[in-house]
């Protein structure tokens, strides 16, 4: 190793090294023990990745089967497709099965790989993440099917250790260098047992977690130590690769350009050096944006299929979409059309599936665990409003509205997707797809523990830690006894 390269590390506070090594064994622990394709949509993003490397390129051809031969062969010995959400069907553990398919995985013609290719509900997305795992996937190209699957995943864990330092950077910003509450927002991201689960899953998503993350502590940082050329230019070119990873990634935008447009209004008397890093900044996130455009309009793809797909054809009713709103957080009024079946969507949806459901969302926690967390996130959130209300003469405004912004424009963008797509008869919203803004939510549990003086934090801290890991093991235990018993 350099001497570079052992500076960099000595460099490292002690406490995120600590958290990166738990936060990567916990990763691992969930690439490794999670059966292939009993996570939502893992078996439509390795295709994607398939199709790359193998051929015959990008997918979403509806001329061609969604999967490869070698990936529907695969599906069929371990009873993938049967396990999926089903609680009365387990993965195939036989030896002898899996013997024969490796005697017949060994002797495929190279054909069934690359005879996929189709239209599956991963071919719409930009194709960054894809890209970048079929780097692994290529590495592994002499491996078994199996093999390019998990080294794939693991590929996605390092994502997530980016995750984690990018909220340990923006707790930094926001608090100072109280290595006590960056600890606490970056555990809150890593330790989080979903965003683990998901972040050890092939897929678009823990990249897309890790260049928002990292988008919010440079827009966050801008808005706070003034504009210069690399930060700015950094900003804009993180966002450009966030949308070409996934389309949710519009959202980053209010916020960023927000950023942008405060560092260039403090420096606005240099003219030529606003128009300077305003054109550097633009073109980085353009570049990527037009790359992929030009790439999906030459292959007769839609640019953003998630944007454009997100409107119904019967338009939208906002008296309807306030009554949706309402109805997803508020019990429903006696003059409301329903929208949603049984109970309060926001606890099915934020509470549990934001705390844990794994699998294809199967594999639940206990209902009274659920409820004790659904008042734990209520305590911290009404905790952390109530402390920026006490000090609220010293809040950093900018920061705030950077802040408010990217969370404002995620959810009104879910909301108007669910709204449009429950209209239709489907089923869209999920837990993971607030994730993008995980490193807000571990500002906020931090934020709530400034209410807290002297050791007395610390010992709240070491709750926080000791009680994600805890939910950690459990939620291992439950997937194994899911899959395994």
């Amino acid at each position: 190793m350099s001497g570079r390269a052992r500076s960099a590390l000595r460099a490292v506070p002690r406490p995120l090294a600590v958290l990166l090594g738990a936060v990567l064994l916990l990763g691992l622990c969930w690439a490794l023990l999670t059966p292939p394709f009993q996570a939502p949509d893992e078996q439509s993003h390795f295709g994607y990745v398939q199709s790359l490397v193998e051929g015959p390129g990008l997918p979403g051809d509806p001329e061609r089967p969604a999967f490869s031969t070698e990936q529907l062969r695969a599906h069929d010995a371990s009873n993938s497709d049967q396990t999926a959400a089903n609680l009365l069907a387990k993965p195939e553990w036989s030896r002898d099965v899996w013997e024969a398919w490796q005697r017949q995985d060994a002797r495929i013609p190279a054909g069934d790989k690359s005879d996929g290719g189709g239209v599956n509900p991963a071919a719409g997305n930009p194709p960054l993440s894809y890209l970048v795992d079929a780097v692994p996937y290529a590495a592994f190209s002499g491996g078994d099917f199996f093999s390019r699957v998990t080294a794939t995943r693991i590929v996605s864990v390092l994502w997530l250790l980016l995750t984690v330092a990018g909220a340990w950077l923006l707790a930094g910003e926001v608090f100072g260098r109280d290595r006590l509450l960056q600890l606490v927002t970056a555990a809150v991201v890593g330790l989080l047992p979903m965003v683990s689960f998901i972040s050890a899953q092939v897929g678009p998503d823990t990249l897309m977690y890790a260049l928002w993350t990292v988008a919010l502590w440079l827009a966050v940082r801008i808005v706070r130590r003034g504009l210069e050329p690399l930060p700015a230019v950094a900003l804009l070119g993180v966002t450009g690769l966030a949308i070409v990873t996934k389309a949710t990634s519009y959202a980053l935008l209010p916020a960023v350009l927000f950023a942008l447009g405060v560092g260039l209004w403090r420096i606005r008397d240099q003219r030529p050096r606003v128009l300077r890093i305003a054109l550097s900044a633009l073109v980085a996130l353009a570049v990527p944006v037009v790359v992929w455009a030009a790439v999906a309009r030459l292959s007769d793809r839609a640019v953003a299929a998630q944007v454009s797909g997100s409107s119904g054809p019967g338009g939208t009713n906002y008296r309807e979409l306030l009554s949706y709103i309402w109805q997803f957080y508020l019990p429903k009024l006696p003059f409301m059309e329903p929208h949603h079946g049984a109970g309060l969507p926001a606890y099915h949806i934020w509470v549990q599936q934001g705390w844990g459901a794994f699998g294809w969302l199967e594999v639940r926690l206990p209902d009274w665990l659920y409820r004790l967390l659904a008042l734990v996130t209520v305590a911290v959130a009404a905790a952390a409003v109530a402390r920026l209300v006490a000090i609220r003469r010293r809040l950093h405004l900018p920061t705030l509205a950077v802040l408010a912004l990217a969370l404002a424009a995620l959810f009104a963008g879910l909301h108007w997707t669910d709204y449009h797509q429950t209209a239709g008869g489907l089923a869209f919203m999920q837990g993971r797809y607030a994730f993008p803004t995980i490193a807000i939510v571990g500002l906020t549990a931090a934020q709530a523990l400034t209410w807290i003086r002297g050791g007395a934090r610390q010992v709240a801290a070491s709750g926080v830690l000791g009680g994600l890991f805890v939910l950690q093991l459990l939620s291992f235990a439950l997937v194994l006894s899911r899959f395994y018993a």
